[in-house]
């Protein structure tokens, strides 16, 4: 096996998250330098108001996928090449295991809404690049860092995990981080994976 997958699960009310977690000013910069800015639909800037959008939920549930990465996977990243293709080709597989898991999720709980982690991936194009509208709308899911929030905060206070990035080699493990927007607190039953 290349990797093996720790899914973790916390929540917090929306109010307490968006205080402790979100600065919309410090993340849209960086945002703006990104090259999804204004070109992917699941990122900023967003075509409504974020205040409104999160504040008809209560909690937030956070799930956080830590992807332990096999020594034979790093050692055979040897050049940065591989390094991005191999790094890249994982973290997608189990971004997309959690979106379609979350999507599923929602159909249990009326009224929920679940977030991503960084910018959609469901198109090999985004179609905003022409101006049209999103080609998955019923599908496509805003990520955490959209609404400007520190998802390194998140992944240490909530998890105790640190967030590893590429360097000249491929980490230990990658981190996710998805959530689920509802009403009322989850069991922690439904949120596992």
């Amino acid at each position: 096996m290349d990797y093996s997958v720790e899914y973790r699960n916390n929540s917090m009310p929306m109010a307490d998250f968006r205080q402790k977690y979100q600065d919309r000013k410090k993340y849209m910069a960086y945002c703006r330098e990104c090259t999804n800015y204004n070109t992917v639909w699941s990122c900023p800037p967003l075509a409504f108001d974020v205040d409104e959008y999160l504040g008809r939920f209560a909690w937030i549930n956070v799930v956080c996928a830590k992807i332990v990465l096999s020594s034979k996977v790093i050692a055979g990243a040897d050049t940065p090449e591989k390094i991005k293709t191999v790094g890249w080709e994982i973290l997608l597989t189990v971004k997309l295991d959690m979106e379609e898991k979350l999507r599923q999720l929602e159909r249990k709980i009326p009224g929920s809404i679940s977030l991503s982690s960084g910018g959609c991936n469901l198109c090999k194009a985004c179609s905003r690049k022409d101006a049209h509208p999103c080609r998955q709308s019923d599908r496509m899911r805003y990520s955490l860092d959209a609404f400007g929030f520190d998802l390194i905060a998140i992944t240490k206070d909530m998890f105790d995990i640190d967030i590893l990035w590429c360097r000249e080699r491929l980490p230990d493990y990658f981190t996710l981080i998805h959530g689920i927007l509802t009403e009322k607190k989850l069991p922690e039953i439904l949120c596992r994976f």
